[in-house]
């Protein structure tokens, strides 16, 4: 059984309240004494008792974290590296993965608010007034990463729209003609993606999500074709591929294919081999997000590299600031760079 603080203050020969200090780093003792009572606590191996600490302090020193889900590679290294600086700052994380359900998001969100955690970084996939007023009863600090919620709540994030936009005049200036915009979501042909909140029906209940980072890299694409002057947008999907081998085969256009993300890309380069197109001789691929798994791609994809690591380190440490009760916090927008790969 591991030993309270009387005992040790008893074999230490002094008294509770300084084993307190000792223990808790807190000026009013020698460091002699501190030393001789830290080395009997390990001798007794004394543990501290978290509930009675966070019952003093009000701090149990864990903070919660909500997501879709880990099989994007972009959320999971986003989680690694909060978890990686939240510990060195001697917090710990509880994860909840909604899987795209706002209803769990929001149930996880409140989770974690009768848990006592000092704050909370999430993800969000929820949207909307209904949505917004729910997010209000949480009386936690709350940081948004990935997609922004309002302004009501700090974001940490890059600014997907102007470098989505500085992505198409990067194509350009090597060389590409034609720039076609390919999207994850099943769209009708030629029609711009949903706005930055999507409604959909599921399960014959109407659902309002956040659709940001996808809206403002769709928006990037299209403010930079009115830049450069280029015909289009041309917003396409996987389902599409035959109608742009047609365009990629067009020996008038140098063609490339900018991708929502890296995962599409992937997939893109691949069902375009299957078609006898290859990358990049008969055309240029681009993702978003340059995640790891792209070091293993042969050709390497060309991506964007909006500081994944920057992300998470940023959220981690404004969301502290909040829990220590900081003042006039705002958004954070990291910086980016273009990967150019082989792929283009």
């Amino acid at each position: 059984m591991a030993a309270t603080i009387k005992e040790i203050a008893i074999k230490a020969g002094v008294s509770e309240g300084t084993v307190d200090r000792a223990l808790n780093n807190r000026s009013g003792i020698s460091e002699r004494t501190k030393e001789k009572v830290l080395a009997i606590a390990k001798e007794l191996n004394y543990e501290p008792n978290h509930l009675a600490s966070s019952l003093a302090t009000g701090k149990t020193k864990t903070i919660g974290v909500v997501c879709s889900d880990i099989c994007n590679q972009f959320f999971s290294s986003l989680i690694e590296e909060i978890e990686k600086v939240a510990y060195e700052n001697g917090y710990f994380i509880n994860l909840i993965l909604t899987r795209g359900n706002v209803d769990k998001e929001l149930d996880g969100l409140r989770y974690f608010e009768r848990r006592r955690v000092d704050g909370i970084i999430i993800f969000p996939i929820g949207a909307g007034k209904e949505y917004d007023d729910e997010l209000k009863k949480i009386k936690v600090p709350i940081v948004t990463i990935y997609n922004k919620i309002s302004d009501k709540y700090v974001y940490v994030g890059a600014d997907f729209r102007q470098i989505m936009r500085n992505a198409v005049s990067f194509l350009v200036n090597k060389g590409y003609t034609k720039i076609l915009y390919l999207e994850g979501y099943k769209i009708p042909k030629n029609v711009a993606p949903p706005g930055i909140n999507a409604e959909v029906i599921r399960k014959g209940k109407r659902v309002i999500l956040n659709n940001y980072t996808m809206h403002e890299r769709y928006k990037g694409y299209e403010e930079g074709i009115k830049d450069e002057r280029l015909f289009g947008p041309l917003v396409y999907r996987l389902e599409q591929m035959d109608e742009m081998v047609e365009i990629i085969k067009d020996k008038n256009e140098r063609v490339a294919v900018l991708c929502a993300y890296d995962k599409l890309a992937i997939r893109a380069m691949d069902v375009l081999r299957q078609r006898g197109i290859e990358t990049p001789r008969d055309v240029g691929i681009m993702g978003f997000d340059n995640i790891e798994m792209l070091d293993l791609i042969s050709p390497r994809l060309a991506s964007v590299d909006c500081g994944i690591k920057e992300i998470g380190r940023k959220a981690f440490g404004i969301l502290l600031r909040e829990i220590e009760g900081g003042k006039n916090i705002e958004n954070c927008i990291t910086g980016y760079s273009f990967v150019e790969g082989e792929s283009l």
